[in-house]
């Protein structure tokens, strides 16, 4: 297991597509900090600032690059041969992907807790400890939100072998849906309530305010335990299901047919 988990971490961020694109989150922190800085500078500007960029761009942008990098070809059929090659079950290869992609988002959001905190001290936002603790909360519960949406979306990839549904789900869960309620200003509603049973972003964001507002509910953890747990298992069910399909035929035919042509490519030098 730890050896799968070792080579799932490796081989993902070993690709361009998430190097390229993590860089571009990352330093887009900072130019947004800069940007913010040029503008009108004070701690909740920065404060504000933080928030928006995470919500915006940081988010959904790790999780798509996440996403299109855990894809490789032939998803299925190298998924089941390389338990196989191990000698593993199917489900140790579903706890790997799910456990490497976890430990990935993990470091991602480490990192940009620290650049919400260097460019604040360096540029002078002069944040409160209030303000530097709900940031810190914000970012660690957006991580939790990036990780249900991740398993989520790992059962859509397992389905299709292809990553362009999962990857639509992770932008829909992680900014479509919390833009609409952020934008048609539903929040506090009985709509946004219900909706946070459902989608791991709008549970953690209700949490936030919970905390922060000093009225915590323990039921939005259980809402959120439960997006966790039922896409995990309803991927380990597709990927039992799924068949290690033989290589086409037509690769077969093509082989056969070339075997068959050398013979008469001999004879017509020889005429």
């Amino acid at each position: 297991m730890t050896g799968l988990i070792k080579e799932e971490i490796l081989t993902t961020i070993k690709k361009k597509r998430f190097i390229a694109l993590a860089l571009i989150a990352f330093i887009g922190a900072i130019v947004s900090a800069i940007l913010t800085k040029n503008d009108y500078w004070n701690d909740l500007t920065y404060y504000f600032s933080v928030k928006d960029y995470m919500f915006m761009v940081f988010n959904p942008l790790i999780s798509f690059a996440l996403i299109i990098s855990v894809y490789r070809k032939q998803y299925t059929r190298t998924s089941i041969l390389q338990v196989e090659d191990r000698g593993a079950k199917r489900s140790s290869g579903v706890i790997a992907r799910a456990v490497s992609g976890t430990v990935i988002i993990i470091a991602a959001y480490a990192i940009m807790a620290a650049l919400i905190l260097l460019p604040g001290l360096i540029l002078g936002a002069h944040n409160t400890p209030a303000q530097t603790c709900e940031l810190l909360l914000k970012t660690a519960l957006d991580c939790a939100a990036s990780i249900a949406v991740y398993i989520a979306s790992l059962f859509w990839l397992y389905l299709f072998a292809f990553p362009i549904v999962p990857a639509l789900v992770s932008l829909l869960f992680l900014l479509g849906i919390p833009c609409f309620f952020r934008y048609i200003n539903l929040y506090f509603s009985a709509y946004y309530q219900i909706t946070g049973a459902i989608v791991p972003k709008v549970t953690c964001d209700i949490v936030f305010t919970d905390i922060v507002l000093s009225n915590f509910r323990p039921l939005f953890l259980l809402f959120y335990v439960l997006q966790l747990a039922v896409p995990f298992l309803l991927t380990l069910l597709v990927f039992k299901l799924k068949k290690l399909k033989p290589v086409k035929e037509k690769k077969k035919k093509k082989s056969k047919n070339a075997d068959d042509e050398a013979p008469s490519e001999v004879q017509i030098s020889k005429v």
